[in-house]
């Protein structure tokens, strides 16, 4: 090898070296680049702090450029991306003015905005000037900086940042702070647990823009090897609107803006690719940040084929790669999981140390001082003589510290101060002081000693951190499209036949006895719901929920949609696809004072029967309500205070009660298909009951008030129409349901 090829490859190494740990990848301490770095930091030491007016931003800029080689351009775009919501999860910075929008207009000119530390930026610089970070010179030693920031709030799991350097890269996602600070609690108290373990807490990266994740089964292997990639999609609603129909999209993947990445591949496929079917799109702005993305499909668009269509050809679908590489130590590595946590609890506990030290060694100093002045409290006109006949301050430093036996460090502190002072000090404040002082100095030499204390420390800092935050709710939602293999199956494969009684308890085809028992007044069950996996649901829309069961339904392979109604009147339908059926997870977006009333298994094919009393139902076909996404409220079916709604095929039978205890089946193709808002269908003018009936048993089942379940067989029930009078039906008390 030349000279020349030695020396090139040299530098290029010196070079790649530096821009792996000196530009481009974040340090574990922090999650921050250089360049971040040096504006928190300057934005600290011109007091521009959360409780400060802001300040022109060229100014700060021009006060970065004192710590960094690089131009007022870059540096203006890296103090805007850390003041931009969609793109930080927690903003480090907060400017006035024009900070650019996730449309993908830019910032306006530095001149025109003004920047300070947010209130997260202020934590990440709490207690930096008690020596508990190390610094170093600037680029031309003109001024020291840190190499690292206290990062009291936990950004090394909270903040976005990404990075490409020379053979490397660096993609690290945020996560919510509330699900962290559990995570990390945890940790504190049980040091040696899994990545399984902090994932009960730390449910999945949540971004800024908010969005699904609908690959969720991958993020145990990325938390575990500390890389992967996310698949992620806009929430979305299907509305339909005269004869078109609406795809509304409420939110987007990370990283993806909305001209750039909506409207411009939307423009291609319409104009190059001549995909007519979409007619239009609006953006909307809904709130102080999101924007509603509404596309406007033709009148007989094929919506699942128009869906398909904008997720692969426009980014309202879209990739997000996570790569946890970091320098940890001076070198670059890559974390899972629990080293995330485990490293940014280390370097908490650390500065809490260093503060600590520099606190003991202050109120040391502190307590020195009473000791010394107590000392000379004896006889002030000595000393007053003392000093005042000595030729220099060296002599009377001398003199004092041999007639009152003070030190070198208790005579200068005597020395240095004022007369005036000195003259006011009384001996019961000085020894109140120097017990103060002890009490002080046994805490800080407890907290710098015990690594437990420490961890209570954080404990709190995070806990206040929380009130500062308030209500942090997580934005991005986490689809599981199989089961992970570290989850619990969301619900045990049952082999008997099982009855799901609306006062909530669910009772198995085991021995029933009931003694006397002829009331048949409440509750009417009149369905059974069959083998295998059975979805339970309660009145707050959860899936297989820890309680609160009001009903329940069997999902099978033809199963194409899920739909719930609401006791408030509102129906929707959902893709099953969407579903996992997983604990506590939600069926629909309810309103305060409503509830659910049903949630089951669907197709094209399938009505829905709303009842509400007063003698009406609606029979609401499937293939007519709007697709909507798990998290919506759905749509008005016309009804208000809904007692209770079900599937019905044509084929099927409905059984209904009556005032008088009167009970008859009517075939589902006696009630004909409704729209919705209208006024539903007259019944027997007195029924107070209607459920539907598995037109494959032979029995109908009856809930008594007690709870306890009954056996009508169906022979003894006549079928009439919707409007006719029931059968008087004497019950018969069993001893098993079969």
């Amino acid at each position: 090898m030349s000279l020349i090829d030695e020396r090139t490859t040299q530098d290029f190494l010196y070079y790649a070296n530096s821009v792996i740990k000196s530009r481009a990848i974040p340090r574990t301490e922090d999650n921050l680049k250089p360049i971040h770095r040096k504006i928190l930091y300057t934005l600290y030491i011109t007091k521009l702090t959360s409780d400060k007016e802001a300040r022109k931003s060229m100014a700060t800029v021009g006060e970065v450029l004192k710590l960094s080689p690089h131009g007022d351009a870059a540096a203006y775009e890296a103090l805007t991306r850390l003041a931009q919501w969609w793109k930080l999860r927690y903003p480090l910075v907060e400017m006035q003015g024009n900070t650019g929008n996730i449309l993908g207009d830019g910032a306006a000119a530095a001149r025109y905005t003004n920047a300070k530390l947010s209130k997260i930026g202020d934590l990440m610089l709490a207690d930096i000037d008690k020596d508990c970070v190390d610094f170093r010179p600037n680029y031309d030693e003109s001024m020291l900086e840190p190499q690292t920031l206290p990062s009291k709030f936990p950004f090394l799991l909270c903040g976005n940042n990404s990075g490409i350097a020379v053979g490397m890269s660096s993609d690290l996602v945020s996560h919510n702070f509330g699900e962290v600070a559990d995570a990390i609690n945890y940790y504190l108290d049980h040091k040696d647990c899994t990545i399984s373990d902090l994932m009960q807490f730390i449910k999945g990266p949540d971004f800024p823009t908010g969005g699904q994740i609908i690959n969720g089964e991958d993020l145990y292997g990325i938390y575990t090897t500390g890389r992967g990639s996310l698949k992620m999609r806009a929430h979305y609603d299907v509305v339909k609107k005269n004869t078109k129909t609406q795809l509304i999209f409420h939110d987007l993947p990370y990283g993806v803006e909305i001209d750039s990445g909506v409207k411009a591949p939307l423009k291609k496929l319409v104009v190059d690719d001549g995909y007519e079917v979409f007619e239009d799109i609006e953006v909307k702005k809904v709130g102080p940040r999101n924007f509603d993305i509404t596309i406007t499909l033709g009148k007989n668009a094929n919506v699942a084929e128009c869906l398909n269509l904008l997720f692969t050809k426009t980014k309202l679908q879209n990739t997000i790669k996570i790569n946890q590489t970091v320098i940890q130590d001076g070198e670059p590595k890559l974390l899972n999981l629990k080293q995330m946590v485990e490293y940014w609890t280390n370097y908490r506990s650390g500065i809490i140390k260093r503060v600590a030290q520099n606190n003991y060694d202050k109120t040391s100093h502190k307590l020195t001082v009473v000791i010394g002045l107590q000392k000379c409290m004896s006889d002030i006109d000595l000393l007053i003589s003392l000093i005042r006949n000595s030729d220099s301050r060296a002599a009377a430093l001398q003199a004092i510290m041999k007639a009152f036996e003070l030190t070198e460090e208790q005579g200068n502190a005597v020395l240095d101060m004022k007369l005036s002072r000195l003259s006011k000090l009384d001996l019961r404040e000085l020894n109140d002081s120097e017990s103060d002082l002890k009490n002080q100095i046994a805490r800080l030499s407890k907290l710098i000693a015990d690594e437990k204390e420490r961890d209570a420390v954080i404990k709190a800092d995070l806990k206040e951190i929380g009130a500062i935050l308030k209500d942090d709710c997580r934005l991005t939602e986490i689809i599981y499209s199989k089961p992970a293999e570290q989850e619990e199956a969301s619900a045990p494969a049952m082999k008997k036949e099982y009855l799901v009684y609306t006062d909530g308890v669910i009772a198995a085809n085991e021995q029933v006895t009931i003694n006397g028992a002829k009331d048949i007044r409440n509750n009417l069950v009149a369905s059974v719901i069959g083998y295998g996996n059975i979805i339970t649901y309660n009145a707050q829309g959860e899936l297989c929920p820890d309680g609160g069961i009001i009903g329940g339904f069997e999902p099978t392979p033809q199963t194409k949609w899920i739909v719930a109604v609401t006791k408030g009147g509102n129906i929707k339908k959902t893709s099953a696809d969407e579903y996992k059926f997983k604990r506590n997870e939600k069926s629909i977006k309810l309103k305060d004072d409503d509830e659910v009333v049903f949630i089951g298994p669907a197709t094209d094919d399938t009505s829905i029967i709303v009842y509400a009393g007063q003698d009406h139902l609606l029979r609401l076909a499937v293939k007519d309500l709007p697709a909507a996404t798990r998290q919506t409220l759905g749509v008005k079916t016309g009804f208000t205070d809904i007692i209770n709604a079900f599937a019905v095929n044509d084929g099927d039978v409905v059984v209904t009660r009556t005032k008088d205890n009167k009970m008859k089946f009517t075939p589902v193709k006696e009630f004909g298909i409704d729209s919705r808002g209208n006024k539903g269908q007259l019944l027997h003018e007195n029924t107070v009951e209607i459920k539907f009936f598995d037109s494959g048993r032979d029995d109908v089942y009856v809930i008594l008030k007690q709870g306890k379940p009954l056996v009508i067989n169906k022979s003894k029930l006549s079928t009439k129409s919707r409007t006719a009078s029931g059968a008087s039906v004497t019950v018969k008390i069993v001893e098993k349901i079969v």
